[in-house]
Order: structure tokens, then C-alpha cells, then sequence
């Protein structure tokens, strides 16, 4: 537990459940007629569904929005079985730039846009009936149609923020920050503070306090610090909770039980905006103890015993696959609290239970586990520092399993040398460093694991 779950403290500006964003009106239902460029509604905010129908086969609902610095557009139209709509992006002026007519639904596409005006036009292809249209863009902090109003978010989920109300659009740049859990490490905050851009950042929790608020927001760098506590799939599901989170500069995951995040965040609303951060936004995302459990590809959802109990049984072990989607971290598991909890045998089974339970590839299956008080910041190109008191260990495997089979003990022997750890320890300045496309470092040591029918030995 680190010193930003003790306290509940007094939350900032009060007990308010709004968003301090400045955001437009946000435009919830379509409204007629807006069947052509000059008709078309506006007040479309990032992120944030509008539901409309389309009436006849002739009918068609114009939306226009505003880019305000260069970026993608992404565009998710959904509608009722039975129908089949399309839609159409258009520049102010000129023909259409991109379109999506297919039998999907929904029908889902991107644009590499310029600052500027763009147009959506919905229409049918066969049928008529109800849709919703859903669109993410650079939208900045400038309303739209010139109104002003802050979203609401669900009661309990605002645990308050510090720092200036008023947000900030930034240029952020992408990458993840992996932490073992205990206490939290300086520099990797600051680094994903400085790739915010000195934006909003926004801090994601299932249990605790907002303790972490006035820590993040003193180390500087920062616009401001929002908390919010998201304890179910419909406050996950919330159009202010997601439009928070993708209008965020960073996000950052505390500790807590990863389960909540899986069952809370994964295929819901949180996790596609997280995965919008990291794929379209490029704003960094990071996460502690829990936090960390879930970045890779793989992930264990909580249970797993420290001891050695579980080599006996790898293929029961769960594993999950593809919560959130960040190359870097393909065909990786992570394992935190490493160190102090002996986790060597966990992390080891964590790797074979991919291999057997998701067909991943030893020659491509890793591990990244991280000591409490440490942590590895990664940037999209996969260069990483290590910083901290412990160390982080990087894990590969230089051959497939001996014996991997349900109700067998896990035998990875490969000649003593069955797993290749890398150990690199951390630093105040982040000396040690790796990167994740060679998968090689500097300034560690290397050692080896192997498991002989359950029994493992680490040199």
C-alpha cells in the first residue's frame, strides 16, 4: 500500500461530481433537418455518442466538427439489425475523404486530418432505422458551437482534482510506465508528466483515495490532477467518465486488484479510451502493483500463489489476452512486487500458461517483473530506463517447454538455461537501461531459471 491510499482527504473545490473539462454543449440526439453541409448539426464532442435515426432510404443527417490541431479522426457508426447505413467524411470543401460502406456493423474507419472543418454525413445503403455515431478527434479545448458547460459524472466517481480547472490541449507523446507497487517512484511520474505535454492527467482507481492528486501535481509539470474511482461496467460505460480519460494528457492506474480493472474496464468504454490514448492520442499510460498486472499482452487476473505450488500446475494458472494494445509490450506478461514476494516460480508458470493456453510463441513470449519501489519507463520505440531502489527483470526463453501438458508438473530445463533473466537495477537518474525491440540492455547481469518436474532453481 503507498502513502496515496492512507487518506481520503478533503477533495478539491468540494464535493462536486463535475468534470472541471470545459467542453461543448454536447450534442446527445440528432437534430432536424440536417440533410445537407450548410443544415448540419454541430456541438459533436470527441468521444461522445449522438444518437439519431436515419428515416427513409433518401434521408441523410449531416454532422460537422471542428479539428483543431492535426490528428485522426475516428469515426464508429452503429445501428439497428436489419439495416444496413453508411457514412462519408468530407473536408469543408470538395468530395468526400473517406467512407465506410460495408455489411459491418459497426462500420468503423480513420482519417489523418489537418486542423480544419470536416463533415460526417450518415446515409442509408438498404433500410432505414436508428443509429448511434460516435467520433474521436483533436478537438482542443475550444467549444465548438461557443457554449460552455462541464459534463457530469456519475455520483462517487470524481474524487477531485488539484491544479487549474480550466484544461489544457497539449501535444503529447506516447509510452508506459511499468511500477512494482510500494512506494511510487519520482522520476517515472515526472517522466510521464513531461510527456503529457503539461496537460490533465488522469489517475484511474477501483478501491482507495485521491492521495495521489496533490503528489502528481506537486512534482510539477502538470496542468492538473483528476482522480476517478470507476467501480462498475456502467460507470466504465459513461460518456463523461470516457470523454475525461481521452481528453487526458496521461493516465495513470493505482494499485488495488486488477480483477476490478479486467472486469470493469476491459471491452468497456475505460478500455477503448485507454487504447485510444495509446494507439491514436499517443499520450503515455502507466500503472502500479495492479496497475502494471494488466499493460501487456498478457495478464494474470489475480489468485495466482506465490510459492511454488504453481509449477505443478502451469496450465491451470489463468492468463488473460489483449485488455489493452500496445506494441511494445506484444507477447509480454509483467508480474509486480517481485522481490519481496519470491515470485520467480508465479512469473515462470505465467509465461508457460500463455504458451499453452494462447498457442503465444516461446521463441516470442516475455516477462518483465518489477521489484516495489522500482520502475521502467518504455517509450513507443521500446527504449527504456529503469529507476528506483529494486530491479527490473527482463525474461526470455531459449526453447519450449520439456513437459507443458495438463496435470503434469512444468519441467523447462533447456540445459540449465531455460529462461534468460536480464536483471538491470534501479537508479535515481535511470543508468540502467533496455530496449524492448533487441530485447538487450545495459548496466545489468544476466541469470538463468529452470524448472525440473516442478522443482526451480534460479542462478
Amino acid at each position: 500500500m503507498t502513502r496515496r491510499m492512507i487518506l481520503q482527504g478533503a477533495l478539491f473545490c468540494g464535493a462536486t461530481v463535475m468534470s472541471q473539462l470545459s467542453l461543448a454543449a454536447c450534442l446527445a440526439v440528432e437534430t432536424e433537418p440536417n440533410n445537407s453541409d450548410t443544415q448540419a448539426n454541430t456541438g459533436l464532442c470527441s468521444g461522445t455518442a449522438v444518437t439519431g435515426a436515419i428515416a427513409s432510404s433518401s434521408d441523410v443527417d449531416w454532422y460537422k466538427i471542428v479539428v483543431t490541431t492535426p490528428g485522426v479522426i475516428d469515426i464508429r457508426l452503429s445501428h439497428d439489425t436489419g439495416i444496413d447505413l453508411d457514412w462519408y467524411l468530407y473536408k469543408e470543401t470538395g468530395s468526400y475523404v473517406t467512407y465506410r460502406s460495408t455489411n459491418s456493423n459497426p462500420e468503423t474507419g480513420t482519417y489523418s486530418a489537418a486542423a480544419g472543418t470536416y463533415y460526417i454525413r450518415v446515409k442509408s445503403y438498404s433500410g432505414a432505422g436508428r443509429y448511434t455515431l460516435n467520433a474521436t478527434f483533436p478537438q482542443g479545448t475550444v467549444p465548438p458551437d461557443g457554449t460552455s458547460v462541464a459534463c457530469t459524472l456519475p455520483a462517487g466517481v470524481n474524487l477531485g482534482k488539484t491544479g487549474n480547472a480550466v484544461p489544457k490541449a497539449t501535444t503529447t507523446s506516447g509510452g508506459v510506465v511499468l511500477m512494482g507497487g510500494g512506494p511510487d517512484v519520482d522520476e517515472a511520474i515526472k517522466w510521464m508528466n513531461t510527456k503529457s505535454g503539461g496537460g490533465d492527467f488522469v489517475v484511474l482507481r477501483s478501491t482507495g483515495t485521491n492521495g495521489y492528486n496533490d503528489y502528481i501535481y506537486g512534482l510539477g509539470g502538470v496542468n492538473s490532477v483528476q482522480t476517478l474511482l470507476i467501480t462498475s461496467t456502467a460507470q466504465a460505460n459513461d460518456a463523461c467518465v470516457v470523454q475525461t480519460i481521452k481528453a487526458a494528457g496521461a493516465v495513470f492506474l493505482a494499485g488495488g486488484n486488477q480483477a476490478d480493472y479486467i472486469n470493469y474496464f476491459k471491452g468497456q468504454g475505460v478500455g477503448n479510451a485507454l487504447n485510444y490514448l495509446i494507439n491514436t492520442k499517443r499520450a503515455p499510460v502507466g500503472g502500479t502493483s495492479a496497475g502494471m498486472a494488466i499493460q501487456g499482452q498478457y495478464y494474470h487476473p489475480g489468485g495466482a500463489a506465490d510459492d511454488t505450488t504453481v509449477l505443478t500446475k502451469p496450465t491451470t494458472i489463468a492468463i488473460g489476452n489483449n485488455f489493452l494494445t500496445n506494441s511494445v509490450l506484444n507477447n509480454v506478461v509483467t508480474d509486480t512486487h517481485f522481490a519481496q514476494r519470491n515470485r520467480q516460480p508465479r512469473l515462470t508458470t505465467f509465461l508457460a500458461s500463455s504458451i499453452y493456453n494462447f498457442g503465444a510463441p516461446w521463441a516470442g513470449i516475455r516477462g518483465i517483473s518489477a521489484d516495489e519501489g522500482t520502475a521502467v519507463t518504455i517509450d513507443t520505440a521500446g527504449a527504456a530506463r529503469i529507476y528506483g531502489s529494486g530491479n527490473i527483470n527482463f525474461v526470455s526463453a531459449s526453447g519450449a517447454p520439456e513437459t507443458l501438458a495438463p496435470n503434469s508438473a512444468l519441467t523447462w530445463y533447456l540445459n540449465r538455461q531455460a529462461l534468460r533473466v536480464y536483471q538491470v537495477p534501479g537508479t535515481a537518474t535511470g543508468t540502467g537501461t533496455f530496449n524492448l525491440s533487441t530485447w538487450s540492455g545495459t548496466g545489468g547481469t544476466t541469470h538463468y531459471w529452470y524448472v525440473s518436474n516442478g522443482t526451480m532453481t534460479i542462478n
